[in-house]
Protein backbone atom coordinates (compact mmCIF):
# COMPACT_ATOMS: atom_id res chain seq x y z
CA UNK A 1 0.00 0.00 0.00
CA UNK A 2 1.40 3.56 -0.77
CA UNK A 3 0.95 6.25 2.07
CA UNK A 4 2.27 9.86 1.62
CA UNK A 5 3.24 12.54 -0.76
CA UNK A 6 3.69 9.89 -3.84
CA UNK A 7 0.49 8.35 -3.36
CA UNK A 8 -0.94 8.77 -6.93
CA UNK A 9 -3.93 10.57 -5.98
CA UNK A 10 -1.76 13.13 -4.33
CA UNK A 11 -0.05 12.87 -7.70
CA UNK A 12 -2.70 13.95 -9.14
CA UNK A 13 -4.14 16.35 -7.58
CA UNK A 14 -0.21 18.22 -7.36
CA UNK A 15 -0.36 18.33 -11.39
CA UNK A 16 -3.49 19.94 -11.30
CA UNK A 17 -2.84 22.41 -8.76
CA UNK A 18 0.51 23.46 -10.54
CA UNK A 19 -1.28 23.82 -14.00
CA UNK A 20 -3.87 25.84 -12.41
CA UNK A 21 -1.38 27.90 -10.60
CA UNK A 22 0.74 28.49 -13.27
CA UNK A 23 -1.41 30.12 -16.03
CA UNK A 24 -0.99 27.42 -18.27
CA UNK A 25 -1.64 28.75 -21.45
CA UNK A 26 -4.36 26.00 -22.11
CA UNK A 27 -7.10 29.00 -20.84
CA UNK A 28 -6.03 31.77 -22.57
CA UNK A 29 -7.80 33.40 -24.89
CA UNK A 30 -6.52 32.86 -28.59
CA UNK A 31 -7.57 33.90 -32.26
CA UNK A 32 -9.37 30.78 -33.62
CA UNK A 33 -9.21 31.85 -37.36
CA UNK A 34 -7.09 30.70 -39.71
CA UNK A 35 -9.59 30.81 -43.24
CA UNK A 36 -10.48 34.24 -44.17
CA UNK A 37 -12.20 35.52 -46.98
CA UNK A 38 -12.51 39.36 -47.87
CA UNK A 39 -14.68 40.46 -50.99
CA UNK A 40 -14.70 43.84 -52.47
CA UNK A 41 -17.27 45.42 -53.88
CA UNK A 42 -16.34 47.47 -57.68
CA UNK A 43 -16.54 51.00 -55.81
CA UNK A 44 -15.22 50.17 -52.92
CA UNK A 45 -13.76 53.39 -51.14
CA UNK A 46 -14.55 55.66 -54.40
CA UNK A 47 -12.55 52.93 -55.74
CA UNK A 48 -9.92 53.19 -54.52
CA UNK A 49 -7.59 50.57 -51.81
CA UNK A 50 -8.80 49.79 -48.74
CA UNK A 51 -6.35 49.65 -45.85
CA UNK A 52 -7.37 46.76 -43.25
CA UNK A 53 -5.68 45.94 -39.80
CA UNK A 54 -7.11 42.95 -37.97
CA UNK A 55 -5.80 43.42 -34.40
CA UNK A 56 -5.69 40.67 -31.95
CA UNK A 57 -5.51 42.48 -28.63
CA UNK A 58 -3.17 40.67 -26.16
CA UNK A 59 -3.24 42.92 -23.45
CA UNK A 60 -6.11 43.51 -21.14
CA UNK A 61 -5.22 47.46 -20.34
CA UNK A 62 -5.20 48.06 -23.93
CA UNK A 63 -8.58 47.23 -24.39
CA UNK A 64 -10.45 50.04 -23.32
CA UNK A 65 -7.97 52.77 -25.29
CA UNK A 66 -8.00 50.55 -28.94
CA UNK A 67 -11.66 49.66 -28.75
CA UNK A 68 -12.57 53.39 -28.33
CA UNK A 69 -10.23 54.23 -31.63
CA UNK A 70 -12.28 55.02 -34.92
CA UNK A 71 -10.40 53.18 -37.62
CA UNK A 72 -8.77 56.70 -38.77
CA UNK A 73 -7.75 57.13 -35.02
CA UNK A 74 -6.44 53.97 -35.14
CA UNK A 75 -4.27 54.13 -38.08
CA UNK A 76 -2.92 57.48 -37.06
CA UNK A 77 -1.47 56.08 -33.66
CA UNK A 78 -0.75 52.35 -34.52
CA UNK A 79 2.81 53.25 -34.75
CA UNK A 80 2.92 54.70 -31.40
CA UNK A 81 0.37 52.42 -29.65
CA UNK A 82 3.31 49.24 -31.42
CA UNK A 83 6.48 51.05 -29.81
CA UNK A 84 4.61 51.19 -26.52
CA UNK A 85 3.14 47.98 -26.00
CA UNK A 86 5.01 45.55 -28.46
CA UNK A 87 4.04 42.71 -27.11
CA UNK A 88 0.45 43.57 -26.27
CA UNK A 89 -0.98 44.33 -30.15
CA UNK A 90 -0.43 41.35 -33.00
CA UNK A 91 -1.58 42.99 -36.43
CA UNK A 92 -2.21 41.61 -39.41
CA UNK A 93 -1.98 44.39 -42.46
CA UNK A 94 -3.78 43.78 -45.33
CA UNK A 95 -4.50 46.41 -48.47
CA UNK A 96 -7.14 45.78 -50.56
CA UNK A 97 -8.26 46.71 -54.15
CA UNK A 98 -12.04 47.13 -55.04
CA UNK A 99 -13.71 44.03 -57.21
CA UNK A 100 -11.26 41.26 -55.55
CA UNK A 101 -11.42 38.98 -53.54
CA UNK A 102 -8.84 38.09 -51.06
CA UNK A 103 -8.51 34.10 -49.99
CA UNK A 104 -6.38 32.21 -47.28
CA UNK A 105 -6.24 29.11 -45.21
CA UNK A 106 -3.73 30.31 -43.07
CA UNK A 107 -4.04 33.29 -41.11
CA UNK A 108 -0.65 34.87 -39.37
CA UNK A 109 -2.65 35.50 -36.29
CA UNK A 110 -3.68 32.35 -35.78
CA UNK A 111 -3.11 30.58 -32.11
CA UNK A 112 -2.08 34.48 -31.13
CA UNK A 113 -2.86 34.88 -27.77
CA UNK A 114 -5.75 37.66 -27.37
CA UNK A 115 -8.36 39.10 -24.69
CA UNK A 116 -10.26 40.40 -27.79
CA UNK A 117 -9.58 40.65 -31.74
CA UNK A 118 -10.85 44.38 -33.42
CA UNK A 119 -10.77 44.74 -37.17
CA UNK A 120 -10.08 48.48 -38.64
CA UNK A 121 -11.13 49.33 -42.47
CA UNK A 122 -9.65 52.38 -43.53
CA UNK A 123 -12.50 54.44 -46.01
CA UNK A 124 -11.59 58.07 -46.84
CA UNK A 125 -15.71 58.20 -46.07
CA UNK A 126 -16.17 59.27 -42.16
CA UNK A 127 -17.60 56.83 -39.77
CA UNK A 128 -16.10 54.45 -36.77
CA UNK A 129 -15.36 51.54 -39.84
CA UNK A 130 -14.49 49.33 -36.92
CA UNK A 131 -15.67 45.51 -36.14
CA UNK A 132 -15.38 43.46 -33.44
CA UNK A 133 -14.47 40.03 -34.61
CA UNK A 134 -16.17 37.06 -32.47
CA UNK A 135 -13.46 33.88 -32.01
CA UNK A 136 -15.37 32.08 -34.64
CA UNK A 137 -12.77 29.70 -36.80
CA UNK A 138 -13.12 31.13 -40.05
CA UNK A 139 -12.89 34.99 -40.61
CA UNK A 140 -15.68 36.35 -44.45
CA UNK A 141 -15.59 40.06 -44.54
CA UNK A 142 -17.16 41.92 -47.13
CA UNK A 143 -15.56 45.71 -47.99
CA UNK A 144 -18.39 47.50 -49.38
CA UNK A 145 -18.77 50.98 -50.68
CA UNK A 146 -17.86 53.17 -47.44
CA UNK A 147 -18.29 50.03 -44.72
CA UNK A 148 -16.92 46.65 -43.84
CA UNK A 149 -19.09 44.33 -42.66
CA UNK A 150 -19.04 40.42 -41.61
CA UNK A 151 -20.90 38.07 -43.92
CA UNK A 152 -23.52 35.90 -42.84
Amino acid sequence: MTNGLWHPANIILISILILLSSGCSLWQKRVAFNDVVIETVADANDNTPVAVDIVAIADNALLPTVQSLSATQWFNAKSQLLRDSPDGLHVWSLELVPDSRFVTKSSPLQGVKAEAILLFARYSSAGEHRLTLEKADSLHLLLMTDEAVLAP
